[in-house]
């Protein structure tokens, strides 16, 4: 009887891994979907449908394996894209606010600051 439950529980690990497995290589599907796509389309749902799953799973398995939801993965990806941009300083902020897919520039200014403490202007001139 106690092997039995040895085994069992062996067996109950081994699934727990595979599933975590399978929700991590979701996470890099979704990671690659997020840039390529990340520019056209901000918006989670969009991400959520196409790989198949609710949005709710998507944003609790990404809460649990890497500490974001897909709305942060989404701006976290934006915001690398425009310190890139912003460092290269081959376009204009308006040009790098258009290009990125923001209203105008203004919203674009208040999303750097509010990860940087810094405008636009003032993170290229670091």
């Amino acid at each position: 009887m106690t092997r039995e439950l040895v085994k069992e529980t062996a067996v109950d690990q081994l699934v727990q891994r595979n599933g975590a497995l399978d929700e991590i290589r979701l996470l890099f599907r979704l990671q690659r979907l997020i840039d390529i796509d990340f520019r056209k389309c901000k918006y989670r749902e969009y991400y959520a449908a196409l790989i198949g799953v609710s949005l709710y799973k998507l944003d609790k398995m990404g809460k649990a394996h890497l500490g974001m939801t897909v709305y942060q993965m989404i701006q976290d990806r934006l915001f690398q894209e425009a310190l890139k941009l912003l460092r290269m300083g081959k376009d204009s902020v308006k040009e790098i606010t258009f290009e990125l897919g923001f209203r105008d520039q203004a919203y674009f200014a208040r999303f750097i600051r509010r990860r940087t403490r810094l405008s636009p202007l003032g993170l290229r001139n670091l």
